[in-house]
């Protein structure tokens, strides 16, 4: 049974590229770029909105030129602290990013932190890079979990970094059902980012150190990113959302469609060959319109596919060997 919440649910969701560049010291660099979420408030009042979540990038505030254990810092350390600060200030959700020190290891994480600046939880990157040293990031200890948090506005997951080059973190945060995932990072990973969310039927807002930040739907396309240091990009998305395969709607008559005019928004997209299904009316979710046509969604069809193709085969394909691949 799905865990998503009804009724269209937008969230202004900002976005930036940073530098770490330019800063003399961790407490100059920290209050540098502290003031990006400053600049997405405004940026989100311009279109009239408040800003839901601020999304920073991977490990934007600690200077690492040796061992990590001489920067980390624990949840109540500086890094969270003054990011909490800033959520309260703009009665945000926010990322903050930081190489956190608990139970005398060392993670790379981001700390979630509701409206008040308190702590709804920790993702702690599972995959680490592997540095020219043979280290895991000088030190790193790998995650072992991908939880999915709910807030105010839906359904989030986070992923870091090189978590990019693994499927198995994605593929979690879509059984259950994240509706949209953090992404902060160095870069962005643009062709990745949008198979990922192509594949799992998610929205990605991706936080950089290097342009561009982006955000990408779940049909796969880049709705905005930036191209600048410094720059931020604010969003509204709509978390109350579905994803319908081209041939879900094949038998729909033009008449069909002209009774939701206005209240149901079937978009859709010649490179996803796909719709992707919102809703204008609080009394007629997105769910509750499928439910009424009797309509499934891409994944439920391809699942339905899949027991038909299962039951018409003698058993299930046949695959070769992995080889180890060069």
């Amino acid at each position: 049974m799905s865990r998503r919440r009804d009724g269209p649910r937008r969230a202004a969701v900002g976005m930036c590229s940073l530098d770490l560049a330019g800063a003399a010291t961790p407490d100059e660099l920290l209050a540098r770029n502290l003031t990006v979420i400053d600049h997405m408030a405004e940026s989100a009042a311009q279109q009239g909105l408040p800003l839901d979540l601020a999304v920073l990038p991977e490990s934007s505030f600690q200077f690492v030129q040796g061992r990590v254990e001489e920067v980390a810092e624990p949840l109540e350390g500086r890094v969270v602290t003054a990011v909490a600060e800033k959520a309260r200030q703009h009665r945000t959700y926010a990322t903050a990013p930081v190489l956190l020190r608990r139970e005398g290891r060392v993670y790379n994480s981001v700390v979630l932190l509701d409206r008040q600046g308190e702590p709804v939880g920790v993702y702690d990157k599972v995959f680490p890079v592997m540095m020219t040293d043979g280290s895991l990031e000088y030190g790193v200890t790998p995650g072992r979990e991908f939880p999915v948090f709910d807030l105010d506005f839906g359904r989030v997951g986070v992923q870091i970094c090189w978590d990019i080059a693994f499927a198995a973190g994605w593929q979690a945060l879509a059984d259950q059902d994240a509706e949209l995932v953090l992404f902060c990072t160095d870069p962005a990973s643009p062709v990745a980012l949008r198979g990922r969310a192509w594949e799992h039927d998610y929205y990605i807002a991706a936080s950089t150190l290097h342009p561009p930040a982006m955000t990408v739907d779940p049909l796969g396309r880049v709705l905005g990113r930036t191209s600048e240091y410094g720059e931020v990009l604010v969003l509204a998305l709509d978390l109350d959302f579905r994803v319908l395969h081209s041939n879900c709607l094949w038998e729909w008559p033009e008449s069909r469609r002209s009774k939701y005019a206005g209240r149901i928004n079937l978009e859709w997209d010649d490179d996803a060959q796909e719709y992707l299904v919102t809703s204008n009316d609080p009394s007629l979710p997105v769910r509750r319109f499928l439910e009424a046509e009797g309509l499934l969604t891409g994944r439920q069809r391809n699942a339905r596919n899949a027991e038909l193709q299962l039951a018409a085969r003698p058993g299930p394909p046949v695959m070769p060997r992995p080889v180890p691949r060069e």
